[in-house]
């Protein structure tokens, strides 16, 4: 599932233009494009209701943004979030998720259990009574909470709607320093 952004329905006809410029004027235009993409991240991260915890190890430390000039299209700005194995999160915080009727989808609570990738790749693990917590004994007197039952995740990256709010500033930025190449 691909999202686009369509900034302008003259696509075709800006591209072969900016073929035909000066290469100080592409330079300045993918400054203010990567200056752009930029703000555009920290808008994403201003705009979502997830927290950061662990400094930027989490969803929010994966977002990512890059220009390359050169190719098929003569530039191209990419903005969104660098693939590690099993963190599946982004279309459930952006669109939200519901787990099945009678079911229920876990989340890891501990690095162990983020690991282990799955509760059943995990031994010796029982439901809590009365809470929503797949446990571990690890003492005498020690449980482990490893697994959270949920029954659904409300959307709260809104990723889309801070990237569609933060492309105006992306073409200011673009515009002032192609500017300040042709001068």
């Amino acid at each position: 599932m691909a999202d686009t952004f369509t900034i302008g329905s003259n696509a075709a006809q800006l591209l072969r233009r900016y073929n035909r410029l000066p290469g100080d004027v592409q330079r300045g235009i993918a400054r203010g494009m990567k200056r752009g993409l930029l703000l555009a991240e920290d808008h994403v991260r201003r705009n979502t209701k997830i927290r950061a915890r662990h400094g930027m190890a989490g969803l929010m430390g994966r977002l990512t943004s890059d220009v390359e000039i050169g190719g098929p299209l003569g530039i191209d700005g990419v903005i969104g979030f660098r693939k590690t194995r099993g963190f599946p999160y982004e279309l459930a915080q952006e669109y939200g998720a519901r787990a099945r009727p009678g079911g229920a989808m876990t989340m890891p609570l501990t690095a162990e259990a983020r690991r282990a990738g799955s509760p059943r790749a995990m031994a010796g693990l029982f439901v809590l009574k009365g809470q929503p917590y797949l446990a571990e004994k690890t003492g005498p007197r020690t449980i482990t909470r490893h697994w959270r039952f949920l029954k659904k995740i409300e959307p709260r990256l809104f990723f889309r709607q801070s990237v569609r709010e933060s492309l105006p500033r992306i073409g200011q930025e673009i515009v002032k320093d192609a500017e300040k190449a042709t001068r």
